[in-house]
C-alpha cells in the first residue's frame, strides 16, 4: 500500500477544511451549533414558501426559497457583521444607511446634520403655512374643551455641533427650520415644550449625559427628564392631575442599554464602538387616588416617543391614550396595530382625547404634523 505523500495529505486536509466551511452554514441553519448575536435594525421578513405543484409551475416556490434561504441562511448575522467590519476597516465606509461619523467617533444620522446646518430648510412661507394650519386645529380643539401641546425633541446635530463633520457645519447661507418654527409657534400662542432649548441650556451642568455617543435619540436619562416634565406640562395645561414619576435610584453603566446605542446596533459590526458612561433612572409610577381619572392623551409623533411608549407610559400615566406613529400607524397598548388611513372620521377620533401632543424631533420639522392638520381640517 502506497503511503500518501506530504503534499497529498496537505491537499486532502485543505479540501476537508474548505468542504467543512461550505457545509457550516447548512449545519448551522439546521442544527443551530452556534448562537450568533442577532442583527440590529430592520431585518428581512421573506416568507418560507411551501412546496406545491402550483407554486412549482409558477416558479413561486423556487423564487421564494431562493429569497428565504438568502435571508435566513446559517451564520448570516456573523457574515453580515464580518462584511460590514471589512468595509469599515479597509475603506472607512459604514454600510448602515444614512450613518455619518463625526469627530471623536460620535455617530449621527444625516438628517440631523442637515437640520442643524440648514440644508433641509423649507422657507418662511412653508413654515408659516404649517403653523397657521396647526393654529386652526388648536382653536377648534379649544372650542371643544380640548388642549394641544407641541413638543420639540432635540436633534443630535444641534446638541453636538462641535462633533459634526466640518462639511455639515452651518455657514449662514440659509435659514434654519427650528428657530423659525419656535418663533411662529410662540407668535400664535400655541403651547410649546421646547426640549431642544432646555437640553442645550443644561448641557454643561447636567449630572449625566442627555445624549449618547453612538445613539440618535435622547439618552435614557434624558428621556426620563422629558417624560417627567411632559407630565408636569400637561397637568399645568389642563389643570388636571396625572400620575407622577417617582425616582428610586440611578444606575450607571459603561455598557449602553435600551436605545442608547441604537445607531451602532443598526451598523452591525463585529467590534463594539467606544462609549462613555451612561445613567439609567429606576422609577415607579405613583397612580392617582382610586376613582380619579387623568385626561386622555393622544401623542402624534416620531420615534422619540417610542421609548416612553415601550416602558408603558400609555398604560401607567396616559391611561386610555394612544400613540399615532408618524400619524400613520395607530398604536394602542394591548391591541394589534392598525392604520389611520382606514379611519373614516379622523377629526371625531382626535376629539375623543382630552389632550393632543404633537411630538417630533428637529430633523422632522420639514414634515411638521405628519399630515395631521390637513387631514383634521378637511373633515
Amino acid at each position: 500500500m502506497q503511503v500518501p505523500t506530504k503534499n497529498t495529505i496537505i491537499k486532502n486536509a485543505l479540501f476537508g477544511v474548505v468542504l467543512a466551511l461550505l457545509l457550516l452554514p447548512w449545519l448551522e441553519q439546521n442544527e443551530r451549533i452556534f448562537e450568533p448575536k442577532a442583527l440590529g435594525g430592520a431585518q428581512p421578513s421573506s416568507e418560507n414558501i411551501k412546496f406545491s405543484m402550483s407554486h412549482w409551475r409558477t416558479a413561486k416556490f423556487q423564487e421564494g426559497q431562493e429569497k428565504y434561504i438568502s435571508d435566513h441562511f446559517g451564520l448570516r448575522p456573523f457574515m453580515v457583521r464580518f462584511y460590514n467590519e471589512v468595509f469599515d476597516r479597509l475603506f472607512g465606509e459604514y454600510q448602515a444607511n444614512g450613518v455619518i461619523v463625526g469627530k471623536d467617533g460620535y455617530l449621527f444620522e444625516e438628517g440631523y446634520l442637515l437640520a442643524a446646518s440648514g440644508q433641509d430648510y423649507i422657507g418662511l412661507d412653508s413654515i408659516n403655512e404649517l403653523v397657521q394650519s396647526l393654529a386652526l386645529v388648536q382653536r377648534d380643539l379649544k372650542q371643544s374643551g380640548k388642549e394641544l401641546l407641541v413638543c420639540i425633541a432635540p436633534g443630535k446635530g444641534s446638541y453636538f455641533p462641535e462633533k459634526m463633520p466640518d462639511e455639515y457645519r452651518y455657514h449662514g447661507s440659509t435659514g434654519i427650520n427650528y428657530p423659525d418654527f419656535i418663533r411662529m409657534l410662540n407668535a400664535e400662542k400655541i403651547p410649546l415644550f421646547d426640549v431642544q432649548d432646555w437640553f442645550l441650556k443644561m448641557k454643561a451642568t447636567a449630572p449625566y449625559p442627555l445624549y449618547p455617543k453612538t445613539g440618535i435619540h435622547w439618552s435614557s436619562y434624558g428621556e426620563y427628564l422629558v417624560a417627567d416634565s411632559l407630565i408636569r406640562n400637561l397637568a399645568q395645561l389642563t389643570n388636571k392631575d396625572f400620575p407622577k414619576m417617582v425616582l428610586k435610584k440611578i444606575e450607571k453603566s459603561n455598557t449602553p442599554r435600551d436605545r442608547d446605542d441604537d445607531i451602532e446596533l443598526g451598523m452591525n459590526l463585529l467590534r463594539n464602538l467606544p462609549d462613555f458612561e451612561m445613567a439609567y433612572p429606576q422609577f415607579e409610577i405613583k397612580p392617582l387616588p382610586k376613582g380619579k381619572k387623568a385626561p386622555k392623551v393622544l401623542v402624534i409623533g416620531d420615534s422619540f416617543y417610542y421609548g416612553m411608549y415601550n416602558w408603558g407610559m400609555m398604560q401607567h400615566v396616559f391611561e386610555g391614550g394612544e400613540f399615532w406613529y408618524y400619524n400613520h400607524e395607530r398604536l394602542v397598548p394591548g391591541k394589534a396595530s392598525s392604520y389611520l388611513k382606514d379611519v373614516k372620521d379622523y377629526k371625531a377620533l382626535v376629539k375623543e382625547f382630552d389632550v393632543v401632543v404633537l411630538l417630533l424631533t428637529e430633523a422632522n420639522l420639514p414634515r411638521f404634523g405628519f399630515g395631521m392638520m390637513p387631514t383634521y381640517l378637511k373633515d
